[in-house]
């Protein structure tokens, strides 16, 4: 049985803010207040892990369609930010690449599914950090003895996943 999990966060981070360029460099976004923008942007939509570092490109012009990744520091987690320029103006997009999963959704999640009462580890990180695609494990431990190994399948950004597979537990 196919399970999927609704967005339990909004993960999906958009920001439509305006970035202007450097001075001297008219047609590159100004990387400082890029920066800015992105560790706002997380830090608002994740106000439990401190923003400690924002890594951008230095070079990002100030084209519509142009893309850029930057990475960000949160707490103990890495996170890939899609910056999109969306005007000549420095208007800027800003997206998530991962979906930042609650630890707890995904246990309950399966512990839902479950036909026995269980208990359900998917790991010691309070969040799972997935690309859409990625598959992660959690173990159920029933009240019978038994345990089961259960994959569940990221399915985007937005934290929505799918128990893909449940296999008996070595």
């Amino acid at each position: 049985m196919i399970r999927r999990l609704g967005p339990v966060l909004a993960l999906v981070l958009t920001a439509a803010v305006l970035t202007a360029p450097a001075a001297g460099a008219v047609d590159l976004l100004d990387r400082k207040k890029l920066r800015a923008q992105v560790g706002a942007t997380v830090a608002a939509t994740y106000p439990d892990l401190p923003v400690t570092k924002v890594v951008c490109p230095k070079k990002v012009k100030v084209k519509a369609g142009v893309a850029a990744t930057c990475t960000v520091t949160a707490g103990a987690y890495s996170l890939a930010m899609l910056v999109t320029v969306g005007d000549k103006k420095g208007n800027v997009t800003i997206t998530s690449t991962q979906a930042l999963i609650p630890k707890a959704t995904a246990e309950g999640m399966v512990a839902f599914s479950a036909t026995l009462a269980t208990t359900v580890d998917c790991g010691p990180d309070p969040y799972l950090v997935k690309r859409p695609g990625e598959t992660f494990v959690c173990t159920a431990r029933f009240e019978d003895g038994t345990s089961q190994q259960v994959t569940l399948t990221t399915n985007d950004v937005a934290g929505n996943v799918s128990i893909t597979s449940v296999a008996d537990a070595p």
